[in-house]
């Protein structure tokens, strides 16, 4: 009996010490916001915290006092062990949302935010693009990204209605473009374009945060095999290169081989820094992008949807993250360094 009692007892403990686990226990969130360009506390910022618990949830909105410090009244819950991030904080400064990642090991009662001034004026061009083009089907996915590098001192956020970025969308494109930013945090974030005042050119005013930032663009065109696509610019003086999968080759006045991607087998060009460049596209391909399976040994993966026009949304939503940003890193690290191009290292 007294051993019945005993395993009782010792199944109890073990039940409340499972229970403790399985309730995270809550933390408060308190800590600083700075304004980077003024070398001051920033007051009158607006804060929301969210948790990571169960997906995204907002928990509670504070702002920040006169000394910038800030204080939220509820506690943020803890995840899980095996999570590596509690939540975020979402600070808004002069339109601009800036994003703090809180991770499960980070002291929360002194975390610190930067913020930036907003300027309108003096948005620095991009230095580089890279443009994707996928034909298939009778169809061609078209993916433009943007490398942009605000290196202003001392540091502001140029953000203005005038657009920081302007491009040519094809008429082919019947208005339909998806757009996407990724700030200094390399956090993918859904933008928009609207139509300017002149004929085919669109604007994205996506925020361009201390650091490089890059905006891609999606869109879907009729296409023909050996036909012609008419790159155009807005910009001069940007270091271009036009990507194609294997399969796929260009051919037009000035346009050369520059390299081929070693995962993707995707053939890399170069093309004159003008107005507009004739590109005749001959072939059909997808990208390929290499990866490892579970058991270590090489695999591929490829994205071919099927019809493309239904899967649209999804190709610009998945593969232009994964397969476009990565792949406009890699060509950029690539471009001649006579070009004068500042680049970071990232660690």
């Amino acid at each position: 009996m007294r051993d019945s009692a005993r395993a009782s007892v010792v199944a109890a403990a073990a039940w409340v010490a499972g229970a403790s686990l399985a309730s995270p226990a809550v933390c408060a969130v308190r800590g600083m916001v700075s304004n980077a360009t003024t070398g001051k506390p920033a007051s009158g910022v607006m804060l929301t915290l969210s948790s990571f618990r169960e997906g995204m949830t907002p928990v509670d909105e504070a702002v920040t006092g006169a000394d910038g410090s800030f204080a939220f009244a509820k506690d943020l819950p803890r995840v899980s062990r095996e999570q590596p991030f509690v939540g975020a904080i979402r600070a808004e400064q002069d339109g601009v949302n800036y994003t703090e990642i809180l991770g499960s090991e980070d002291s929360l009662d002194n975390v610190r935010i930067t913020v930036y001034s907003v300027r309108e004026t003096g948005i620095p061009p991009p230095s580089n693009r890279v443009v994707i083009l996928e034909p298939s089907g009778g169809e061609m996915i078209v993916r433009e990204s943007y490398l942009f590098s605000n290196e202003s001192n001392p540091p502001v956020t140029y953000s203005s209605e005038e657009g920081s970025l302007r491009f040519h969308l094809p008429e082919g494109a019947e208005g339909m473009v998806d757009v996407s930013g990724t700030g200094p945090a390399r956090m993918p974030l859904p933008s928009s374009a609207l139509p300017t005042g002149d004929a085919g050119v669109y604007k994205v005013d996506f925020a361009l945060k201390p650091g490089e930032s890059s905006i891609t663009l999606s869109y879907l065109l009729p296409h023909e095999d050996g036909s012609v696509f008419t790159l155009r610019s807005v910009y001069g003086g940007v270091n271009t290169r036009v990507a194609v999968p294997e399969g796929v080759s260009l051919a037009g006045s000035e346009v050369t081989v520059f390299a081929e991607h070693p995962d993707t087998k995707a053939t890399i060009y170069t093309v004159p820094d003008e107005a507009a460049v004739e590109l005749q596209v001959v072939g059909e391909g997808r990208l390929r992008s290499a990866r490892r399976a579970p058991s270590g040994d090489p695999a591929e993966i490829s994205i071919q949807p099927a019809p493309v026009a239904k899967e649209f949304p999804w190709i610009v939503g998945i593969s232009v993250l994964i397969l476009g940003l990565g792949f406009f890193q890699l060509l950029n690290s690539r471009l001649p360094d006579d070009h004068g191009v500042a680049r970071r290292e990232e660690g």
